[in-house]
C-alpha cells in the first residue's frame, strides 16, 4: 500500500511540485487540552523557490491510502527558510484553540446550570459548538463562579472537578470522560489492537512505573453552619501509605466528594505506560483504548489509552503512527450496569485481568474485548 499526503492551504490544493519537495511531514495528536501539532520539513532553492506561506495561513492535512482521511485544520505559526543548503520548516497548532476569547479574564456567574449549559456558554462565544458527555452533563450547581480567570483555565477547572478532559476538535469544544475510552457521546471508541504485524521492529516497549502510592485523597469544603472546614475522603490505592490533599476548598459537600473522587483515579492511572510505533492508521488517535495481541505475555490484553498518537510521513519511511500510552485506572468508563466503585482489579464482572500481567494490573473491561477495531489500514 503507498502512502498519499493531501494538503490545503487556505482552502486552496498545493501544487504538484509541493509534494515532490515534501521531506517529511508529522502531526501529533494529543489528549486533553494540549494542542494539537504539525511539522513539516521541504527541500527548497533554485531555479523556482518555494512561496513562503503566511503566519495565519489555515493548513488541512490529511493522510491514507486509497482514500486520505483529515488529521485536522492548522494554523501556521513558524515558517523557517534555510539557505545554503536550502530548505524550509514550516510548523503550527490546532485551528480552533487560537481564539483569543479563550484567553480573556472574565467575571461572572452561573445560577442552576448543568455542566453542559456552562461548557455550552463557553463554546458559543468563540463559535464552536459544544459536545458533552451526558454523564457529567447533567450535574447541575446551584452556584457556579467565574472569578477573573480565563475560559481555558474555567474549563480546566471544570473538568478537573469531573474527572474530565476537554479538547477542541474540528470546530467542537469537546468535554468528556477521562479514561474511558469513550467519545463525548458516551459512545465507545473501539479499542485499537495492535498486532506484531503491524509493530515496527524495535519500537514496542512497556513498563510498570514505581510511584508514589497514596491510600486516600482528602478534599474540603467550608460547613457554614458549623463556620468549619469539613473534610471529604476518597480510597485512591489500598497499598498507598500517603494521604493527597487538595488544596482549594469546594463550596459544599457533592462537589469536594466529586472532586476526590476524580484525583482519586486521576492518581491511579498512568501507573504503567506502553510506546509502539505501528504501520501508519489515521483511525489511531488519542482517548482511544490500546490493547496488544499475539506480542508478548504480560503484555498482550492489558488495558492502555492512548495519550498521544504521532502520524508521521516521509519518502524514505512512508507512514508510521507512534503510539504512547498509560495503564487504565481500572474505574473510568466502565459499561452499563457497571457499578462505578466495583475494583476491577480484583475481578469484578466487568471483565478479566490479562494473563500473567505484572501484579497490580487492571482487568481488562469485557466492551473493551467486544468492540475492537483494527485500524483502516484492513478496509484497503
Amino acid at each position: 500500500m503507498q502512502p498519499k499526503v493531501e494538503i490545503t492551504i487556505d482552502g486552496k490544493p498545493v501544487a504538484g511540485s509541493f509534494y515532490e519537495r515534501l521531506i517529511s511531514l508529522s502531526v501529533t495528536d494529543k489528549e486533553g487540552l494540549a494542542s494539537d501539532t504539525f511539522d513539516m520539513e521541504l527541500n527548497d532553492g533554485p531555479p523556482q523557490f518555494l512561496a513562503i506561506p503566511r503566519k495565519g495561513a489555515v493548513v488541512d492535512i490529511r493522510i491514507g491510502y486509497d482514500e486520505a482521511r483529515s488529521l485536522g485544520q492548522f494554523v501556521v505559526d513558524k515558517v523557517k527558510p534555510k539557505c545554503l543548503p536550502y530548505s524550509m520548516s514550516i510548523s503550527g497548532k490546532a485551528r480552533d484553540m487560537r481564539d483569543g476569547k479563550f484567553k480573556e479574564r472574565q467575571e461572572r456567574h452561573w445560577d442552576k446550570a448543568k455542566v453542559k449549559d456552562i461548557v455550552n456558554d463557553l463554546a458559543s462565544e468563540v463559535g464552536l459548538s459544544a459536545s458533552v458527555d451526558p454523564e457529567i452533563g447533567e450535574h447541575e450547581y446551584d452556584w457556579f463562579g467565574q472569578q477573573d480567570e480565563t475560559n481555558v483555565h474555567l474549563l480546566r477547572r471544570l473538568a478537573d472537578r469531573h474527572n474530565a478532559l476537554f479538547k477542541v476538535k474540528d470546530g467542537r469544544l469537546v468535554f468528556s470522560k477521562r479514561g474511558s475510552g469513550n467519545s463525548a457521546s458516551g459512545s465507545f471508541l473501539g479499542s485499537v489492537v495492535v498486532s506484531p504485524s503491524r509493530i515496527i521492529n524495535g519500537s514496542c516497549e512497556f513498563e510498570a512505573n514505581d510511584r508514589t502510592k497514596y491510600s486516600k485523597v482528602v478534599a474540603y469544603y467550608q460547613d457554614r453552619d458549623q463556620a468549619q472546614r469539613v473534610e471529604i475522603d476518597a480510597e485512591s490505592d489500598a497499598d498507598g501509605d500517603s494521604v493527597y490533599r487538595i488544596p482549594e476548598p469546594f463550596a459544599n459537600a457533592a462537589e469536594a466528594d466529586k472532586a476526590a473522587q476524580a484525583k482519586a483515579k486521576d492518581l491511579k492511572r498512568g501507573e504503567g505506560a506502553a510506546s509502539v510505533t505501528v504501520i501508519g492508521d489515521t483511525a489511531i488517535c488519542a482517548g482511544a483504548p490500546l490493547l496488544f495481541e499475539g506480542v508478548r505475555a504480560g503484555l498482550d490484553g492489558v488495558p492502555y489509552l492512548i495519550d498521544t498518537a504521532t502520524h508521521t510521513y516521509s519518502k524514505t519511511a512512508g507512514y508510521l503512527t507512534a503510539i504512547s500510552a498509560k495503564l487504565y485506572d481500572g474505574k473510568s468508563g466502565k459499561g452499563s450496569g457497571d457499578a462505578d466503585d466495583e475494583d476491577s482489579s480484583s475481578g469484578s464482572t466487568d471483565g478479566k485481568v490479562a494473563p500473567n500481567a505484572p501484579a497490580g494490573t487492571p482487568a481488562t473491561p469485557s466492551q473493551w474485548n467486544d468492540t475492537r477495531r483494527y485500524g483502516r489500514i484492513d478496509e484497503n
